[in-house]
């Protein structure tokens, strides 16, 4: 009986593991005979010519696949490759130009998009097995399969752009490009550790991990996030700990952007601001999408146009953002800083009932309910937030007769219960956690 496609790939890269190189390169190239858009047996095949000393075809694998990666709209696949054969061969620096050409903010081939997932290894194929025994004829066979892509070189219309880097213009982004690290982690390993100081962001391009989190004496999962994912984007703009820990499900490999290498980048420090200022209030609104019952019954597609709505409002100590009494004006998300929620009815100490942080979402019960607000809200010190005029509120409403009737029923009460079920489930969307 014969082996299946992911035992064959398991076998592949224990037979790496262990130095088995032609084993292993047998296996890879029957991984991709078997499933050719499954994109890492390819790379384990320059990883696996790496291995044996065969640098000139390995880095000519890695520079098919990242070129292949960057034109067919994966990014994070391409930047891996890229990094490999750029420190095998730091003349092939055209590549970091080649994406810049596609993937910054000047590039006419952008669209809008999310990052797409990676083709999974699909089973039910037959596996056929590679019986080469000659060196130099196994290598050049090897080079030969894992750098042929075309049979699966569809080419999109529009490219998903790279999280923070497509904000950048091309001068800034080949810069920071130049500091993005690979890096890559074994099954169980620890890549962030809750508590700890947060000095890098990632993004996934190949692999999957875990993000728990220690709940009393129990460790919970929070979410369970793939090829694409970006996590730890909140250490490029606070130096606040790490919310929660992330741990690597099987081999996986990471693209890592470093707090102090884009310190360093001084001549450009006003673009690479400007692109993490946009960066982050993406990822404050996708957040919100992803967890609150305001868009449960939006579609997605407009979702993003009601987004796109929410303009950024910069506030000094003191500011009054929500008067006690009067009708609400609109929807607020806070993007940095921290607001004192008080009532009067409390009297004029001691009134405080609770303190807006980062990603703290206040307003909508005004909005909802078509009552005045229960509370005053002002910001402690300097701070940012994220507002959606009510007209633009009503406006999502009119279009969504049922998420009108949804919202109409809900009060704060269903509304803490919401949020609580929303932080209680396991979650496969990256853009619902910020760690």
């Amino acid at each position: 009986m014969g082996r299946s496609v992911s035992e064959v790939l398991s076998r592949a890269e224990g037979d790496l593991s262990e130095g088995n190189y032609d084993d292993a390169l047998r296996g890879f190239l029957a991984v991709i005979q078997a499933a050719p858009r499954f994109p890492r047996a390819r790379l384990r095949v320059a990883d696996t010519l790496l291995n044996v000393g065969q640098k000139k075809r390995a880095a000519g694998v890695y520079r098919a696949l990242s070129w292949h990666y960057l034109r067919t709209g994966q990014p994070l696949l391409g930047l891996v490759a890229a990094k490999m054969v750029i420190a095998l061969d730091p003349s092939y620096q055209d590549l970091l130009d080649i994406l810049a050409e596609l993937y910054s903010a000047e590039s006419d081939r952008l669209g809008d998009g999310d990052l797409p997932p990676v083709e999974p290894l699909i089973e039910g194929v037959e596996v056929k097995g590679y019986t080469l025994a000659v060196a130099d004829a196994l290598y050049d066979e090897a080079v030969k399969v894992a750098s042929d892509t075309s049979m699966v070189s569809d080419i999109p219309a529009k490219l998903p752009p790279i999280p923070l880097f497509s904000h950048l213009a091309e001068e800034p982004f080949i810069g920071v490009l130049g500091s993005l690290r690979l890096r890559r982690f074994a099954d169980g390993e620890i890549i962030i550790c809750e508590g700890q100081p947060g000095d890098a962001f990632f993004m996934l391009a190949d692999g999957v991990v875990t993000v728990s989190k220690k709940v009393g004496t129990e460790i919970k999962v929070l979410a369970n996030l793939s090829e694409g994912a970006v996590f730890g984007e909140m250490a490029l703009v606070s130096n606040a700990p790490r919310t929660a820990t992330v741990t690597a499900r099987g081999e996986v490999a990471l693209l890592s952007l470093f707090r102090a290498d884009l310190e360093l980048q001084a001549g450009e420090l006003e673009s690479i601001t400007q692109a993490l200022r946009k960066f982050t209030r993406g990822r404050f609104l996708a957040n919100l999408a992803a967890t609150s019952p305001l868009f449960q019954d939006i579609q997605k597609d407009d979702r993003r146009e009601l987004l796109r709505k929410f303009q950024s409002q910069v506030v000094g100590a003191g500011d009054i953002l929500i008067e006690e009494g009067e009708q609400g004006r609109g929807l607020f998300l806070v993007l940095r800083g921290e607001f004192d929620v008080t009532q009067k009815e409390l009297g004029p100490r001691n009134n405080r009932v609770a303190t807006l942080k980062s990603g703290d979402i206040f307003g909508e019960i005004s909005l909802i309910k078509a009552s005045p607000t229960t509370a005053t809200v002002t910001s402690r010190a300097g701070g940012e937030v994220l507002f959606l005029a009510r007209s633009d509120f009503d406006a999502a409403l009119l279009r969504h007769p049922t998420l009108k009737a949804t919202l109409g029923d809900l009060t704060s009460e269903r509304l803490r219960q919401n949020r609580q079920r929303s932080e209680d489930r396991t979650v496969t969307d990256d853009h619902a956690l910020l760690v």
